[in-house]
């Protein structure tokens, strides 16, 4: 057996610890379609409370000027040398300006007193999407950048509720002939429901409140309001390895059903919302059954996690973090482990009250989205397959090609010199030259059958490792073969694929690292599909002790999507492994893999 001299022992160790010391934790983040509001030169994001209205502004450095009538007198930039551009125009055209000032009115009532309670400058909160001024990798649109300058005027302002509450507010900003003066990217939000996700205010907004739950409350134009309306939603997930079932559903409407009460306002602390998570999760399990082909199943795993809805969508809450009762959801999951594609799935939604009596659904399959409900009179959701292309991926054996020398000019030159040493050995008769003659017709054929490409397997080819192109293709297609072995849902399934690709006896690590480095998930823990793999790159091959083999320490970057709860999450993973390849029974077989970093490109 060879043996590796404890010089390139002790590199190789302190190259992985130090790799291992410098890697960072696996992020990943979505890819947040935007409409560029949320970057908008000026932003408001207005609270509705019981008392009034709290208005947080920041006003891009350049627009101070037309806000100047809800500023104090004489207020002028510090980040400027004399007066701003904008203002100039604006002194020599103030006759024209109807208002100068974001204004909020109550119905049939003059515009609400406001108070500025902090004035300072600052730079914008960044809001902007990690690709900004790019083209987006799955869109192929370019994502809204913010304005270059990130100067800002900050103002919170508070507008107090007179006499009594209003039930209709009106938000108005700057304007001049019924135009507005700026650019402002507004989000809503009453009493911590958001209404609005980010969105332009680009004329007066009819807000009407609803005060017994903030939920229900709505803009008069639609465009302006939050894309999810749904209390309670449903989803069926026909995944290439499971069927899941999930549900959405707030915490309020679920509240009556596992023997909770909440009010308006109420905060939850860490503590309950612990508990009401766990006591969902039992309780969603065992209602609304699921048939897969006309067998009634039962899940195999069930989870919940607790939920706040935000200009991001559906966001996990922290732990430890306290959360409204206002805003708070409950996800739940369920999972069916399915080793093939199921003809029909039918979900039989029993939870209908005073407060649920329609449920938005929604199926999805590798064909797309489709969009229905259910209702007391019509309480089945189904899934039909229809899809008539769909191969089940598989994780397949990688060969070894054997590797040839041939060298026809080689081949021929020593066929000539070994023929010639029989005729030779045939026609001498003196006892040495016949040996020389046999000796030399050996050595010759030997070399005509190696010139020639038939001879691969001579034991000193075997110790050489491959080329780094060669080398390259093989652990591409090992990394395919991961990428597909990450779709099994349980650890026997996954073990079994894995062990088409992987040495019996390193099946047990190499499986539980798969698991922990190379799975991508989404944040409600379903796993995502592997869309592409590309950049990958071996940073380095060394040859094995095995012979033929070798170790290298590569990177590349996966694309994945997967979804939860009506939210598409794609993420695209950079990924830098340790791996030992070697050949054994004719295969490619890993023997060792270490992921040492797995990250977001763009964070």
């Amino acid at each position: 057996m060879n043996k590796i001299p404890i010089w390139r022992y002790l590199c190789r160790l302190f190259l992985m610890l130090s790799v291992m010391v410098s890697g960072a934790q696996a992020v990943s983040a979505d890819v947040v379609l935007t409409n560029g509001s949320e970057v908008a030169p000026n932003i408001a994001v207005l609270h509705v409370k019981d008392d009034g209205v709290y208005v947080d502004l920041e006003i891009y450095i350049e627009d101070i000027p037309l806000f100047a009538d809800m500023l104090p007198i004489g207020w002028s930039s510090d980040f400027v040398e004399g007066e701003p551009e904008a203002e100039q125009e604006s002194n020599q055209g103030s006759a024209q300006v109807e208002n100068r000032v974001l204004s909020i009115v109550a119905r049939d009532e003059e515009p609400l007193h406001a108070e500025i309670r902090k004035l300072e400058y600052r730079t914008r909160i960044d809001r902007a999407s990690p690709l900004a001024g790019q083209r987006d990798p799955f869109s192929g649109q370019i994502v809204p950048s913010p304005p270059k300058d990130p100067r800002v005027l900050f103002v919170e302002v508070f507008f107090p509720f007179q006499n009594s509450v209003p039930n209709e507010l009106t938000i108005m900003p700057p304007s001049q002939d019924g135009e507005p003066l700026v650019t402002i990217g507004m989000q809503v939000f009453d009493r911590e429901v958001p209404v609005t996700d980010f969105s332009y205010l680009s004329k007066p907004a009819e807000l009407k409140i609803h005060w017994p739950d903030p939920w229900d409350s709505r803009f008069s134009a639609e465009s302006l309001n939050r894309k999810a309306q749904d209390g309670t939603s449903t989803f069926l997930y026909i995944e290439p390895r499971e069927v899941r079932h999930e549900t959405l559903i707030r915490l309020r409407e679920l509240a009556p059903w596992i023997g909770e009460t909440t009010e308006v306002g109420q905060t939850l602390s860490p503590q309950p919302s612990a508990l009401i998570v766990n006591q969902a999760a039992a309780f969603l399990a065992s209602r609304n059954p699921v048939s897969i082909d006309g067998k009634l199943v039962q899940p195999s795993n069930a989870t919940a996690k607790l939920l706040e809805l935000t200009s991001q969508g559906f966001q996990v809450v922290e732990p430890g973090k306290e959360v409204s009762v206002n805003n708070a959801f409950i996800g739940a999951i369920l999972s069916f482990p399915s080793a093939d594609l199921p003809d029909q799935v039918t979900v039989t939604w029993d939870m209908f009250d005073e407060k649920i009596s329609r449920v938005a659904t929604i199926s999805n399959d590798v064909a797309g989205p489709f969009f229905g409900a259910v209702t007391p009179a019509d309480p089945q959701f189904h899934w039909q397959n229809h899809l008539l292309q769909y191969e089940r991926a598989s994780v397949t054996q990688i060969p070894v090609e054997q590797q040839t020398w041939q060298n026809p000019a080689f081949a021929l030159i020593s066929g000539m010199i070994s023929a010639a040493s029989l005729g030779f050995f045939l026609l001498c008769k003196e006892k040495v030259a016949k040996r020389i003659s046999c000796v030399t017709m050996i050595a010759a054929t030997s070399a005509t059958v190696a010139f020639s490409g038939y001879l691969p397997d001579l034991p000193w080819k075997k110790s050489v490792p491959p080329e780094l192109q060669v080398a390259e293709d093989i652990l591409r297609s090992m990394v395919e073969n991961l990428s597909t072995a990450t779709l099994e849902v349980s650890p026997a399934a996954r073990k079994s694929e894995l062990a088409q690709i992987v040495t019996e006896a390193s099946l047990g690590d190499i499986a539980s690292e798969v698991e922990r480095g190379l799975a991508i998930r989404t944040p409600g823990g379903s796993l995502a599909t592997v869309t592409n793999i590309s950049d990958l790159k071996l940073e380095r091959i060394n040859p094995t002790l095995k012979p033929g083999g070798f170790s290298t320490l590569a990177k590349w970057t996966a694309k994945a999507q997967g979804g939860h709860w009506g939210h598409a999450h794609m993420r695209a993973v950079t990924f830098r492994v340790l791996a030992e390849v070697i050949p054994e029974s004719g295969h490619w077989k890993l023997d060792g893999l270490t992921v040492i970093e797995a990250r977001d490109p763009n964070a």
